[in-house]
C-alpha cells in the first residue's frame, strides 16, 4: 500500500527571509509595468508595427495582472515615435451624381471648418441671387483649397451648378438642395500624434460617432465615435461590452472585417436649433488598431460571438497569471510588491514580512510551486496590513500584522460557513463525526465561489439491493446533479464491474444521495468518496466518521488530483477542532495535491501535535484500509483476494447479491 501520514514540512513550503538582503522594502527598486509579461509584450509590439491597419490585437488576462498598465506602457512607447503626425479634421465631399454619397478627403495642414464656411456662402450667394458673391468665394476656394484633384473637381461641380441656378435654368429646383452639396465636417478629436482611446462602449454612437446638420447654415458635421476619434491610433475595446450587446459586436464586426467606416450607420441626432441630419451614404477608412480585452471566461463567452476571432485579430497577446515557483521569481514578485507600496503609498515591508507575503503570492495559486501575479489579492493583504501597522504606531510591516491581517480577512468570509458549522453542532445538519457507520461517508464539497467559496461537508450515503448493475445517482435523477458529477458516477459502475465482477453481469442496484444537500452539485472530487459508500454498503463493513474524504477517481481505482484542497482540509480541520470531542480526526487526500498543500499555522501546528492527520493515497486499496482499518488485499495471479480480506469480503457479496438475484427471477 502507498498510505501515507504526511508531516508537518510537507503541508507548506514557506519562503525564507534569508532571500532578501534588506532591512525593509524600500530599499527595494519597483517593478515596471511589463514586468515578467515578456510573451505578452513582444506580442503587442509586432501586432502595433507591422504594417497596415488591419492588424488588430486580442490581449487575453484576468484582471489584476496588470494589463493595462502594461499596454499603456507600450502603446506609449510607440504612440511617441508618431508625436510629430498632425490629425486635423477631415472633409467628407459629396460625389458628384451620387445623391447622399461622401467620399473622405484628408486636408492635412489646412482649414477644414474654413473650406465649409466658403461653400455655405456659395449656397447662400445661390439663394440670394447674387452672383458677385458667388463667384468671390468661388475664387477663394479655388486659391485655397486645390491641393488635390478630388478638390478640384468639387469646387468645378459647384460652381457650375450654382451658375446654373443662378441663371435660372432649373426653376423647378429645391434651393435647401444646396445644403447637400456641403462638405461634412468629421471631427476628429485629437490634435496630433497617435490617439490612445478605451471606450466603454454605452451605445452604438460610442463607436460609430453622431451626425448633426444646422437646418439654418446648412452646415454638417459628423462628431467622431471612438473609431474615428482613434485614427492613426489606438482603440482599447472590453470583450464583455460586446457580450452584453451583441449589436455592438455585430457593427464592430463588419468594420473590422472591411476596413471602412460605414456613413449610413451613424445616428442622426437633433441640432441645438432642431430639424434633422443629412443621410449620408459612403465608407470612411478605418485607421486606428483595435485592441480587444479579454480575461478567460470571458473569452469562451466571446466564442459563441464569434467563432473564429483569429480572422479578426490576427495577433493573441496573452498575458501570464502566474509564474513557477522560485528564488529568482519570488524576487519578482517582491518587486511587484514594491510598486504597490509606491502605488498605494504603504509602509514598507520587513524581510520577514516580505516572505510571508511571497507564500501568500503562492496560496493564491492553490498551489506550492506557482506564485500569483496577479495584484489584486496582494495589494488587498498589503494595504490592510500596512492600515494596521500604522495604526498601532509602526513605521514598517511585520509579520505579525500580515498574519493578523489574513486571520481578519478569513473571518469576515466565514459568515455563511459559521451557520452552516452551528448547523452541525446543534443537530440540524446531520454530519457524524465520531463512530463507525455502514454505507456512510463524510465528503469534502466547496460552495460559493472565489474567495467566497468555503468548505460544507457532504454526508454521502449509499444503499444497495439486488439488481442488474446500476449505480443510480439520485441528485442527477431529481435534475440536481451536473453531467461531470454524473460522469463520475458511472465511473463507479465500471470500476466496481472491472475489479469485481470482470466475468460475469454485476447483481445489484446501488443508490447514492448527498444527504441534506438542496443545491445544485456538479464536479467529480467526491467521486472516490461516493465509491467507499458503495463499497461499504455492499460488503456491510462500517467506515470511520472522524475521517473525511476528497479526491476522483478512474476505471482503474486510481486517485486523482482535485481543487480547492487547502480550503477544504481547513474547513474540515476547524470543523472538528469546533465539534470538540473528535478523536483521529482527519482527511484522506489524492498524493497528487501534495504539491498543491499551503496549509495555515493552526492545521499545520494540530499535525505536529498529533490532533489531526492528512492523509495522501493513490489507489482505492489504501482509501479502503483507512477507512475500515483491513486489510484491502491484492489480486492473485488466481484473480482471487486474500481470504479475510477487504476485497475478498466484497467478492463474497457480490456472489452472494448475484445468487439472490438469480433466485429472484427463478421465483418470477
Amino acid at each position: 500500500m502507498t498510505i501515507e501520514k504526511l508531516t508537518p514540512d510537507q503541508l507548506r513550503v514557506a519562503t525564507e527571509a534569508t532571500l532578501f538582503e534588506f532591512k525593509n522594502s524600500a530599499a527595494l527598486t519597483p517593478a515596471k509595468p511589463c514586468t515578467a509579461q515578456n510573451r505578452a509584450v513582444a506580442a503587442l509590439k509586432t501586432a502595433l508595427t507591422v504594417p497596415g491597419p488591419e492588424y488588430h490585437v486580442m490581449l487575453l488576462g484576468g484582471e489584476g495582472t496588470g494589463r493595462l498598465d502594461c499596454l499603456y506602457s507600450v502603446l506609449n512607447e510607440c504612440a511617441a515615435a508618431n508625436a510629430e503626425i498632425e490629425n486635423p479634421d477631415r472633409l467628407l465631399l459629396p460625389i458628384r451624381g451620387r445623391m447622399n454619397q461622401y467620399e473622405e478627403i484628408p486636408l492635412q495642414n489646412s482649414h477644414a471648418q474654413t473650406m465649409i464656411n466658403f461653400c455655405q456662402q456659395v449656397a447662400i450667394a445661390t439663394i440670394n441671387g447674387d452672383p458677385d458673391l458667388q463667384s468671390l468665394m468661388i475664387q477663394e476656394l479655388r486659391g485655397g483649397f486645390s491641393a488635390s484633384p478630388q478638390l478640384c473637381a468639387y469646387i468645378d461641380w459647384l460652381d457650375d451648378f450654382s451658375l446654373l441656378l443662378l441663371a435660372g435654368e432649373n426653376s423647378e429646383f429645391d434651393y435647401r438642395e444646396l445644403h447637400r452639396m456641403i462638405p461634412v465636417l468629421l471631427h476628429a478629436g485629437n490634435v496630433a500624434g497617435s490617439a490612445i482611446i478605451r471606450d466603454v462602449i454605452s451605445d452604438t454612437a460610442s463607436l460609430l460617432g453622431t451626425l448633426t446638420s444646422d437646418p439654418v447654415s446648412g452646415r454638417t458635421m459628423i462628431n467622431a465615435g471612438s473609431l474615428i476619434q482613434a485614427s492613426g491610433g489606438y482603440l482599447i475595446l472590453d470583450a464583455l461590452r460586446f457580450i452584453e450587446d451583441p449589436q455592438h459586436w455585430r457593427i464592430l464586426r463588419d468594420v473590422l472585417k472591411n476596413g471602412l467606416i460605414p456613413l449610413q450607420a451613424i445616428q442622426s441626432v437633433a441640432s441645438s436649433q432642431g430639424g434633422g441630419s443629412l443621410p449620408l451614404n459612403g465608407n470612411i477608412p478605418l485607421t486606428c488598431r483595435v485592441i480587444l480585452i479579454c480575461d478567460s471566461s470571458t473569452f469562451e463567452q466571446f466564442l459563441s460571438l464569434e467563432p473564429d476571432p483569429e480572422a479578426l485579430f490576427p495577433v493573441v497577446a496573452e498575458f501570464e497569471s502566474e509564474l513557477e515557483r522560485n528564488d529568482q521569481n519570488s524576487q519578482v514578485i517582491a518587486s511587484t510588491i514594491a510598486a504597490l507600496i509606491s502605488q498605494y503609498r504603504c509602509l514598507p515591508l520587513d524581510a520577514e514580512a516580505m516572505a510571508l507575503m511571497i507564500d501568500s503570492a503562492a496560496r493564491y495559486t492553490g498551489t506550492q510551486h506557482r506564485l500569483t501575479l496577479s495584484r489584486t489579492g496582494l495589494s488587498r493583504l498589503l494595504r490592510e496590513a500596512s492600515l494596521l501597522a500604522n495604526n498601532s504606531g509602526e513605521a514598517v510591516i511585520t509579520r505579525n500584522h500580515i498574519r493578523t491581517t489574513i486571520e481578519q480577512a478569513r473571518q469576515r468570509l466565514l459568515i455563511d460557513r459559521r451557520d452552516a458549522v452551528q448547523a452541525i453542532l446543534q443537530g440540524e445538519m446531520q454530519i457524524e463525526l465520531t463512530g463507525k457507520v455502514v454505507g456512510q461517508i463524510n465528503g469534502l464539497t466547496m460552495v460559493g465561489a472565489g474567495i467566497q467559496s468555503y468548505l460544507e461537508p457532504a454526508r454521502i450515503t449509499a444503499t444497495v439491493r439486488p439488481g442488474d448493475g446500476a449505480v443510480v445517482d439520485i441528485e442527477r435523477e431529481v435534475n440536481l446533479g451536473g453531467s461531470i458529477h454524473s460522469k463520475g458516477v458511472l465511473i463507479l459502475s465500471s470500476l466496481l464491474a472491472a475489479r469485481y465482477s470482470p466475468h460475469a453481469p454485476l447483481s445489484l442496484i446501488a443508490s447514492l444521495v448527498f444527504e441534506q444537500s438542496y443545491a445544485y452539485v456538479d464536479g467529480d472530487s467526491a467521486s472516490a468518496a461516493e465509491m467507499m459508500a458503495i463499497l461499504s454498503a455492499i460488503s456491510c463493513v462500517p467506515l470511520k466518521q472522524s475521517i473525511a474524504m476528497t479526491g476522483s477517481i478512474d476505471q482503474r481505482g486510481q486517485i486523482l488530483c482535485v481543487g480547492d484542497i487547502n480550503k477544504k482540509i481547513e474547513g474540515f480541520y476547524r470543523l472538528c477542532q469546533q465539534h470538540g470531542s473528535v478523536a483521529d480526526a482527519g482527511v484522506v487526500i489524492p498524493r497528487t495535491n501534495l504539491r498543491d498543500l499551503m496549509l495555515d499555522d493552526d492545521v499545520i501546528q494540530a499535525v505536529n501535535d498529533g490532533h489531526f492527520t492528512i492523509y495522501a493515497v493513490t489507489t482505492i486499496d489504501d482509501v479502503i484500509e483507512i477507512f475500515t482499518a483491513m486489510e484491502a488485499g491484492l489480486e492473485g495471479d488466481d484473480h482471487q483476494f486474500p481470504t479475510g480480506s477487504f476485497n475478498a469480503l466484497m467478492h463474497d457479496s457480490l456472489k452472494q447479491f448475484a445468487e439472490e438475484n438469480k433466485h429472484d427471477h427463478k421465483d418470477d
